[in-house]
């Protein structure tokens, strides 16, 4: 008879997060700049942020910054 190996039948570990951001919205006047924008990002996961020029890359990177506030939603 043999031993089943460690965590066998076990549920797996939850991804430890770095970053949540859950339904981002930012405006300039009457500008939508972004709008409900959610993502996760684990413990060493590597994100890319591709998109139209125009599409809101550089206004999310500044809200995670903190250069601005978003209008509603949350970073964790």
């Amino acid at each position: 008879m043999t031993a089943a190996p460690s965590g066998a039948g076990s549920p797996a570990a939850a991804p430890e997060l770095a970053l949540k951001v859950e339904g981002i919205a930012k405006k300039f006047g009457a500008v939508t700049a972004l709008r409900n924008v959610n993502l996760q990002l684990t413990k060493g996961e590597v994100l890319g942020l591709i998109g139209d020029n125009g599409a809101g890359k550089s206004t999310l990177l500044k809200i995670l910054c903190g250069f601005h506030q978003p209008d509603s939603g949350r970073i964790l």
